[in-house]
């Protein structure tokens, strides 16, 4: 293009010419304006900013930024130039969390044109104060940055005359002063700092370095009391005193660096500097510093060895630490002006595992660590080995940790995969289940916390996913376990699948850890057969776990589930494997039990106890202890039966792949063993057990029988005793087939002399057939309840119905079901249906139920009392009844009565009450009961009652009424042997007239009465002692529940009396006595064996059973029959012989309750008869025992008297007798007795006892046994007997010799011929009889007729007519033609 330009021409006119343009130099031109303008505009917008509205405008931008950390400035404004020394005025810094350093004035000279050469150059930085709130807490970025800058950096001087430090930098607020300068840059450093705090801190450093002069220099000194700045920053709270300093050049220097702690040396080096190659070594010690595993770790000393360059920012060397437990190194390269790692490698040995956990062993323990690349995304990679470590009994073997990654900004993810060849410490079982285990996934890390979330665990039988949280600012950590087995191996129990759920949390206060959780398993298999028949199928199991720090691990909550067996228990398993569980729970066939089960889980020692595990047989508390061994298990067992306590021993042995089989080696029980083996087969057991040793005696054989268990059994009794069971002899022949739901039973029994809870029966044979219940049962019996019975019944049987009928005889009148006796199975119990029964000329009808709902309604028309026996066999009641009586209880007792009864009375042992007529009405509804009652003897009332109950709780009915308010009324006035006789005391009789009126109020176990008692001319006669007081006057006073007698009187036969007082108390439902007596030559015993007529005081004491007699008596008179103990030690009875009657049918007799005896008897005269002894002895005696069988102590003395012996008369010299305590009495004896026989002085010496004498005879002069027998007998030498004189003679010799004191054996002959007399007599000379036979026999109780012969021709008949006691008239007829006829007059003195 060209430009248009306007030119004048040689005319003068324009003319118009086209030149071409200039752009470069226009262009220039036009820059040059550009840069002037835009130079002018910054120099104006410098000198702007460094105005007011400029320092303004700055303030503002300042205050609104905030760096990547948080951290921001505020000014309040500024003063001077920004381009020279600047005043700034107002500063404070804040962090997120505030304000934490403020200062009123800063000054800054600086030059901010420095920053176009990449350098900081402050010439000077002042401040009258800067105050520092507390410690900055900047917000992470997640980014590394390089931790020196890139640029240079100069301060010429640097002051704070005044650093105020807040409480809460230190804890403690302090106050100093603060100087210093700096020179970084390329080729230089220079650097010094100066403080002082007026507590008492003081550091003074320098660092020259400046290698192109040659130059090095450092010098460093702190000191620091305790509670100091330095100390309160470090942590170490003791004094401190650091000293580094050296000496030399840039390529020499040499240098040392000393620490003092306390006055101790903390730390000692060598420095050293050789053209930028630096080098520190020396030991460190800062264990007496520093706690726990820190401390242990750096025990004692530390030593430290390093080099390095530092050359542009990057440091790259070597530096070793080790102590006896700790080494470690670091390798490699760290670029600061990059942030950078280049290679780096650490390296750590473990040396001593305890330093690090106290319960901690091991060996080669090693970890290597690798970082490379930038310092915010390095890859990295770590490894973690050991070939052996343990924590108190567990270990790890070939265990190993290792992962591979890079850095990344939190929360940054780590690889983790752990590995261990095996554990130990753990028994053989966890140890086989936790071989090879691993554990694999990634862990995410921050600052504060380490996660791990879905970690695969595995082992050789284990899978599992593991969770963990680790708070790494509190030291809290958190494990979660989820996993399982399949299909694990126990030996000798089978195969079962785990699961888990696990989680590890910190131990109390921080300290170790916890794990808890809660554990399943299901059995899938079982080969134990003996747990299987408990079990009844595969059990599965449930529990919560806890092991805590003491390394035992709790089961708390343990379930066990099984078809027949059901558990619930906690337990333990201890650090050795070992465990401890106790449980209870039910199993079906066996009921309640509890286990308890010690040791290793495979073959632990269990104990169990079953309350009741068979009902059939009673057993009962049943406890079984299994001890493990080699081939299974020992067990022993006892417990009760119905047979009564039973023991037993033997094994279990489970052999490997066989069949479990228990060895009963004994069981015993009633005094019978058992033994025997049983198999655990299919279905059941097999075997048998034999029994014998014993009253019982036969088989036990148990056999599977489709599916089922049989058992099959052959009993004999003989003689057997058992709890509530006595057999004469029996035999059971049966088989019981058990099976689930299903119980046959097919058997017959037969039995004599069976006594069963207070029923005797003399013979009892049944046979039954049940088919799960279903079936009949036919019995008979025969036997007594007090009153002999016979019964044959049938019963038709099914699980809901039962229908019975059945004949008998009671007390040989019939008893009959008229109608069956049908019982229905409701809710709660069985209904029966109204059945009727005639039993001697009296009719009934009965029906109600049983269970939850009790029933009775009876209709009785002229019934005999007599049917109570069966059911009450102590009532003993005689009489009719008639009337009606209904009883029920729905939530509350309720029923009706109207009875009449006629003849009523009860029989004793001994006793019999006067039969009276009795009417009753009674009625029991909401909550109370009333009764009215009449008793009529002869046609005329004798006694009134009538009482009222209110209120009656809802318990048994017996219970409420004994226990209830009641007011009760009664006035009786007749015999007092009607009242007494139907009490039951039988231990004497009281009869007479008695008049009683009582107002009873209370209950009756404690009641309250009002009213008196009196009677005259009353009777007390006891057959168990032979006492009897008679014309008894008696006045008492009812008060409370006692009945006071004031004045108690009466005389006894022999003209003695008895007076006293007393009291009878009727609380607790029984009556008490406590009475008082004083005896004046009263006969108070006189038994067939002994008599005694007393003075002295007398005490009766009773609390309504039994009783004691007591009293300190002198015997005025007494008797004593030596030999006739035994036939009197027992309570007088009728010797009554039941002809064509098996003995066992005979009624039993009733036990009385013991009367027991104190009794202190001294003085007197006894008189003591029997062999051949009549004799008078003083006495000293205690008497103790029962009044039906009691026991002398004591001694009696010799007084008097004559021993006959064959007719001869033996003087009584010396005698006493002794008594032992023995019952029946058996005194020993002390006696002799001496006579003039045959020119000789005879001796009779009796020694032994009462029942069994020991006698002996002597002479002076002396002749040998038979001798002097032969003249005491029969008058003459032994050499002139005849032929039955020496038999006599022979059997006296035998007897003496073999003790048994019989020196009349011929009296054997007479009783069993039933003569009153069979004698020898001697020959006569003057008759001419020979030795002969005597003969006699009372005919009447008068008359005696003995007839004599010698067998050679002489006899002769003798007649005694007995005219009185001491009057007699005497004849007698000869063959050599004598006769005579007498009267003897005899009399004892």
């Amino acid at each position: 293009m060209a430009e248009a330009v306007v030119e004048t021409g040689a005319g003068g006119e324009p003319i118009i010419v086209r030149r071409p343009r200039r752009w470069g130099r226009r262009l220039i031109n036009e820059f040059l304006v550009l840069l002037v303008v835009l130079a002018a505009l910054l120099a104006g917008a410098l000198v702007l900013l460094d105005t007011a509205p400029g320092h303004r405008f700055i303030v503002d931008r300042i205050s609104q930024l905030e760096t990547a950390t948080g951290l921001r400035i505020k000014i309040a404004r500024i003063e001077g130039s920004i381009y020279g020394e600047a005043r700034l005025r107002g500063v404070a810094v804040s962090d997120p969390q505030g304000v934490f350093l403020t200062s009123p004035e800063i000054t800054v000279d600086w030059a901010p044109g420095a920053w176009l050469y990449n350098s900081l150059h402050i010439d000077r930085l002042e401040s009258r104060l800067v105050r520092l709130q507390r410690l900055p807490k900047l917000r992470p970025t997640g980014r590394d940055r390089p931790l020196l800058p890139d640029f240079d950096i100069h301060i010429g001087r640097l002051k704070i005359d005044r650093l105020e430090l807040a409480k809460a930098v230190t804890g403690t607020a302090r106050v100093g002063s603060l100087a210093g300068e700096a020179d970084i840059r390329a080729g230089r450093a220079m650097v010094g700092l100066q403080l002082a705090m007026l507590d008492g801190d003081r550091m003074a450093a320098k660092i020259d370095a400046e290698p192109d002069r040659n130059r090095f220099d450092i010098d460093v000194r702190a000191i620091a009391p305790a509670d100091g700045l330095i100390p309160a920053i470090t942590g170490i709270k003791r004094p401190i005193d650091l000293t580094i300093g050296g000496d030399g050049s840039w390529t020499r220097w040499r240098g040392s660096a000393k620490l003092l702690v306390a006055r101790r040396s903390a730390a000692d080096l060598v420095l050293a500097a050789d053209s930028g190659r630096y080098r520190l070594s020396g030991l460190v010690a800062p264990s007496p510093f520093l706690k726990g595993r820190l401390q242990r770790l750096t025990a004692p000393l530390v030593k430290v060895n390093g080099n390095a360059t530092f050359v542009e920012r990057v440091l790259d060397g070597e530096l070793s630490m080790a102590s006896p437990a700790l080494r470690a190194v670091a390798r490699g390269k760290v670029d600061f002006a990059q942030g950078r790692y280049e290679a780096l490698r650490l390296g750590a040995d473990l040396l001593r595992p305890p330093a690090l956990f106290p319960n901690m062993t091991g060996r080669n323990v090693r970890l290597v660590w690798t970082l490379d690349g930038p310092m915010d995304r390095a890859d990295y990679a770590y490894r973690l080995a050991s070939p052996q470590v343990a924590f108190d009994n567990t270990g790890f073997v070939d265990v190993r940790a290792e992962g591979r990654g890079k850095l990344s900004p939190w929360p940054m993810r780590v690889p983790l995969l752990l590995r261990a060849r095996a554990i130990t410490g753990v028994g053989d079982v966890a140890g086989g289940i936790l071989a090879n285990i691993s554990l694999k996934g990634m862990l995410s890390i921050t600052p504060q916390l380490v996660r791990g979330e879905k970690l695969e665990l595995r082992s050789a039988r284990l899978n599992g996913i593991m969770s963990l949280l680790i708070d790494l600012r509190t030291g809290r950590f958190d494990v979660a376990i989820s996993g399982g087995m399949k299909r694990y191996l126990i030996p000798g129990l089978g195969v079962v699948d785990i699961e888990t759920q696990l989680q590890v949390v910190p131990g109390p206060g921080g300290k170790g850890s916890r794990v808890i959780g809660k554990a399943q398993a299901w059995v899938r298999r079982l080969d134990n057969t003996f747990f299987a028949g408990l079990t009844g199928g595969l059990p599965r199991l449930t529990t919560d776990l806890e092991r805590g720090t003491d390394g035992i691990l709790r089961l708390t909550n343990l379930q066990l589930y099984s078809p027949k067996l059901r558990l619930s228990g906690q337990g333990i398993r201890r650090r050795d494997g070992t465990f401890l569980i106790e449980a209870r729970g039910n199993q079906a066939q066996y009921g309640p039990l509890r286990l308890r089960l010690d040791g290793r889980i495979e073959r632990p020692k269990v104990e169990l106890f079953l309350e009741r595990p068979n009902e059939a047989l009673g057993i009962r508390d049943m406890r079984l202890f299994l001890d493990p061994t080699a081939q299974g298990f020992a067990y022993r067992a006892n417990g009760q039966s119905r047979f009564g306590p039973f023991t037993s021993n033997g094994a279990i042995l489970l052999p490997r792949g066989g069949r479990a089989t228990i060895n009963i080696a004994a069981l015993d029980v009633a005094g019978t063993t058992a033994r025997g083996a049983l198999r655990a087969d299919p279905g059941g057991f097999s075997g048998q057990l034999r029994l014998a040793g014993g009253s019982l005696a036969g088989t036990l054989d148990f056999a599977p029988a489709s599916g089922a268990q049989k058992i099959e059994a052959h009993l004999t009794a003989t003689n057997a005793t058992l709890p509530d069971l006595t057999v004469r002899s029996g035999r059971l022949d049966g088989t019981i087939i058990l099976a689930d739901g299903r119980t046959t039973l097919d058997g017959v029994l037969n039995a004599r002399g069976l006594t069963m809870s207070g029923i005797t029966l003399s013979r009892v044979t049944a046979n039954a057939k049940l088919v799960n219940g279903s079936g009949q049962v036919r019995a008979a019996l025969a036997g007594t309840r007090r009153t002999a019975f016979e019964m044959i019944a049938l019963a038709n049987v099914t699980p809901d119905r039962i229908s019975v009928t059945g004949r008998g005889l009671l007390d040989r009148r019939p008893l009959t079901l008229e109608s069956p006796a049908v019982l229905t199975k409701v809710s709660g119990g069985w209904e029966i249906a109204p059945t009727r029964i005639r039993f001697a000329g009296g009719r009934g009808t009965l029906a109600g139920r049983t269970g939850n709902r009790p029933e009775l309604r009876a209709d009785i028309e002229a019934m005999p009392l007599q049917l109570l026996d069966i059911v009450w066999p102590k009532a003993g009641l005689g009489g009719i009844a008639s009337g009606h009586m209904e009883y029920r209880w729905d939530g509350q007792p309720s029923g009706r009565a109207n009875l009449r009864v006629r003849g009523l009375t009860r029989a004793g042992l001994v006793l019999a009450s006067k039969p009276i007529d009795i009417g009753l009405n009674a009625v029991l509804d909401g909550g109370k009961a009333a009764m009215r009652a009449v008793a009529v003897s002869d046609g005329k009332t004798i006694g009134r009652a009538q009482a009222r109950f209110s209120p009656l709780g809802r318990g048994p009915i017996v219970a409420e009424l004994m226990n209830a308010p009641m007011l009760l009324q009664l006035r009786y006035a007749g015999p007092a042997d009607t009242l007494w006789r139907l009490s039951g005391v039988e231990i004497f009789d009281l009869s007479g007239p008695v008049s009683i009126g009582a107002d009873i109020s209370g209950r009756l176990v404690d009641p309250q009465i009002r009213g008196s008692l009196r009677s005259n001319g009353a009777r007390i006669e006891s057959a168990v002692t032979g006492t009897v007081v008679e014309q008894i006057n008696a006045a008492g006073v009812f008060n409370g529940s006692r009945l006071v007698f004031r004045q108690i009187g009466g005389t006894t036969p022999g003209g003695g009396s008895v007076s006293g007082s007393g009291v009878i108390d009727f609380s607790g439902g029984k009556a008490g006595l406590d009475l008082n007596f004083q005896t004046d030559r009263a006969r108070i015993l006189a038994r067939d064996d002994i008599a005694a007529t007393v003075t002295g005081p007398l005490a009766i004491k009773s609390s309504g059973e039994g009783g004691t007699i007591s009293g300190q008596l002198r015997l005025n008179s007494g008797r004593f029959t030596l030999g006739r103990a035994s036939a009197a030690a027992s309570v007088p009875q009728l010797q009554v012989r039941n002809v064509g009657v098996d003995p066992a049918e005979e009624i039993e007799i009733r036990q009385l309750a013991p009367w027991r005896l104190n009794l202190d008897v001294a003085g007197g005269e006894l008189t003591v008869r029997g062999l051949g002894i009549d004799s008078r002895w003083t006495t000293d005696l205690k008497i103790g025992g029962t009044a039906d069988a009691p026991r002398f102590t004591g001694r009696a003395d010799l007084i008097r008297g004559d021993y006959d012996f064959a007719g001869r008369n033996f003087r009584l010299q010396h005698g006493v007798i002794r008594f032992r305590g023995e019952s029946p009495p058996d005194p020993q004896l002390d006696i002799r007795a001496e006579a003039q026989v045959q020119g000789l002085d005879a001796s009779v010496i009796v020694g032994g006892t009462g029942l069994r004498p020991e006698i002996r005879f002597a002479s002076v002069p002396q002749l040998p046994q038979d001798e002097l027998l032969s003249r005491i007998l029969f008058g003459t030498s032994i050499t002139n007997l005849s032929a039955p004189e020496a038999l006599q003679l022979a059997s006296a010799v035998a007897a003496l010799q073999s003790g048994s004191g019989n020196l009349d054996p011929i009296n054997a002959v007479r009783r069993a011929v039933g003569l009153d007399r069979l004698r020898i007599l001697p020959a006569d000379v003057a008759t001419g009889q020979k030795t002969a036979l005597s003969a006699g026999k009372y005919i009447g109780r008068k008359l005696f007729v003995e007839v004599i012969t010698d067998g050679q021709g002489y006899s002769a008949t003798r007649i005694e007519y007995q005219v009185t006691r001491w009057l007699s008239l005497l004849s007698s007829i000869s063959t050599i033609g004598r006769t005579s006829a007498n009267v003897r007059v005899s009399k004892d003195y």
